[in-house]
């Protein structure tokens, strides 16, 4: 069953409100924009450069918090000028964390993001940092009192050991993956939804047809899987069916962040118990709205934004 996604009723009223506490890496993203990508042993000039705080879970927590929710973040970083930016952003966006113990050498992630500006398409270099968080660094107790737990498969035992805690109390546990994890199998027989882009699905299952390789995920555990492919859109997969959602057409300025902003508005509209196509629209269009402008934060749509645009598009 391959059902067209439609906006569905309006999304401004009778909000559930909800937790989430996200567990992942963290890093500072230097952006740079650049006319067009540079070719090998060339030498090219800068048109502008930020820097902003990055990572799958932590811009998919600040997305959802935009969107109404309480929002926690678990994570490591160094005691460095990178780690103060991490604390500082933190701190703006309104998600709670407790400053992580590091040893004295150890570094905070980065990244290197070229931006090419007329189409915003981006290339990136990374590195995660020097440190993991242990399972002995994980409290279940504090965890559990959360409504729903992301992840991204990173410190994957601690990951574990997270999402076993919220399953045994009931709660919605959240995985964005993006390239293949050791342990998955073992992570998403513990996760309620996962979302994967289909390069990933690809790699990780062999699979080309992105419903074909939801339904792999499926197996594994999750009820509910989530396919995205760019411009190509989005799909839900469930054991009820499937439904595809086309990209919404946009002037992109900055695609960087946009998966991550799909993630936090997919677990908003998951949290307020949503029907399938309704999910799916609200997730594609927070994304399409992050791409409007530069950067992961300023970009972040609310949720009168989002309604605004299905709205319109609805008309």
């Amino acid at each position: 069953m391959n059902k067209q996604g439609s906006p569905g009723d309006p999304v401004g009223s009778g909000i559930r409100p909800y937790s989430v506490v996200g567990l992942g890496t963290i890093v500072v993203d230097h952006m740079v924009v650049v006319d067009r990508f540079p070719e090998r042993d060339t030498k090219n000039e800068v048109a502008e450069h930020w820097f902003q705080v990055g990572g799958p879970v932590p811009t998919a927590l600040t997305a959802a918090a935009r969107l109404g929710a309480r929002a926690a973040f678990r994570g490591k970083w160094a005691k460095d000028h990178l780690g103060a930016l991490i604390e500082e952003d933190l701190r703006r966006e309104g998600v709670a964390f407790d400053p992580p113990a590091c040893e004295a050498d150890s570094q905070t992630g980065f990244a290197h993001v070229w931006v090419e500006p007329d189409s915003g398409r981006r290339t990136s270099v990374f590195h995660r940092g020097s440190h993991e968080i242990g399972e002995g660094e994980i409290d279940g107790a504090t965890v559990v009192g959360f409504d729903a737990l992301h992840l991204d498969g990173w410190s994957m035992g601690a990951s574990i050991k997270a999402a076993k805690a919220m399953r045994s109390r009931g709660r919605t546990v959240f995985l964005d993956f993006g390239s293949p994890r050791r342990r998955l199998e073992e992570l998403l027989a513990v996760v309620d939804v996962a979302n994967c882009p289909l390069q990933c699905v690809e790699r990780v299952f062999g699979e080309t047809d992105p419903v074909v390789g939801a339904r792999r995920m499926l197996e594994s555990g999750p009820r509910l899987v989530t396919v995205t492919d760019g411009a190509s859109g989005a799909w839900l997969v469930s054991r009820e069916g499937d439904w595809h959602r086309p990209a919404f057409p946009i002037d992109a300025v900055d695609t960087n962040g946009a998966g991550d902003t799909f993630c936090g508005a997919l677990i908003h509209a998951v949290m307020q118990a949503w029907a399938p196509e309704r999910i799916l629209a609200f997730a594609c269009a927070a994304a399409a709205l992050k791409c409007r402008r530069r950067g992961n934060r300023a970009a972040l749509p609310t949720v009168g934004e989002v309604e605004t645009f299905l709205a319109r598009k609805a008309g």
